[in-house]
């Protein structure tokens, strides 16, 4: 305090005999209720009064700090707060307005962005943190819900603001990231809420490390049961849904090209998946898709 009172500024305060007289008017001191005896002999003052300075201090105004930029920091702190595991805190999220507030300043900050101005590993670092946070988005909106396919026009009718653009999620991932990047790898880091994709990771996606973390994605897929797994007994490969909608795409990644849908995960296997694969001599089982959320369970 007295630091800030040492940088006070200080103000001088001419008091002239007029201003003595006119405070001589209002009485001797403040108690007085009008004019007294005392007061009025003031007017026979007869030497002038000298001008007297006072200092006043006054301290300056604290400077304000300017808020923290929306962005994927943003959008990352969110992440790691409220996803548990597996899962995501959607009733502490929903019940907490501030991050609520912070959700909504990095959508905004995202429906902005300048996608055309970044690298190729930050575009597709970008769609895929554009689909994960629009979905849940959607879901805070809802929330108490069963599952995404609860909400009406879900994936194909309720619009965002994406770089600039009025975008579904599944334009957003269909359209934007898969189309015109074709990493398929992509498709085991975009989470729709439920239990059918891969667990979202806890923090932003970045495009400084984007490779090796795709590839780290598509290596917990192929060792998550949930998503795939061999009986090599039975000769069975188990495989996600996804593969059956999707693998002539899974086919076509221009870097990682497959003979068949399932051998796409064939850098990311096991030993005992590895032989099998390769083997050719197995039965593809499609492993149906969870829509349940992918919420947090209370204990």
């Amino acid at each position: 305090m007295s630091a800030r009172l040492g940088l006070a500024r200080r103000v001088p305060i001419p008091i002239t005999i007029a201003s003595l007289l006119a405070l001589a008017a209002t009485g001797c001191n403040t108690c007085c209720p009008k004019p007294s005896p005392c007061c009025e002999r003031g007017a026979g003052i007869s030497s002038p009064a000298p001008t007297v300075a006072v200092a006043v201090a006054v301290a300056p105004a604290a400077p304000t700090a300017p808020a923290p930029a929306a962005g994927p920091d943003t959008w990352d702190a969110l992440l790691r707060k409220y996803v548990r595991g597996d899962y995501v805190d959607y009733a502490a999220w929903k019940a907490n307005p501030a991050d609520l507030a912070l959700l909504d300043s990095f959508l905004a900050w995202q429906g902005k962005a300048d996608v055309k101005a970044m690298s190729e590993s930050d575009q597709i670092a970008f769609y895929i943190n554009a689909y994960n946070s629009t979905n849940i988005r959607m879901v805070l909106d809802h929330y108490p819900i069963h599952s995404p396919m609860d909400i009406p026009g879900y994936f194909d009718k309720i619009k965002h603001r994406v770089a600039g653009e009025d975008l579904t999620v599944s334009e957003v991932e269909y359209d934007r990231l898969i189309a015109q990047h074709k990493d398929m790898r992509a498709h085991f880091a975009v989470v729709c809420s439920d239990r059918g994709c891969l667990p979202i990771r806890a923090g932003a996606w970045r495009g400084a490390t984007l490779d090796a973390d795709l590839d780290a994605a598509a290596r917990k897929f192929a060792h998550d049961p949930r998503h795939f797994k061999v009986d090599v007994e039975k000769k069975e490969v188990w495989i996600s849904k996804i593969f059956e909608w999707y693998g002539k795409k899974f086919m076509d990644d221009p870097k990682r090209p497959a003979a068949k849908p399932e051998l796409f995960v064939l850098p990311y296997v096991d030993d005992d998946a590895r032989k099998l694969l390769e083997s050719g001599d197995y039965t593809v089982k499609i492993i149906e898709w969870n829509w349940t959320l992918n919420e947090k369970r209370s204990m």
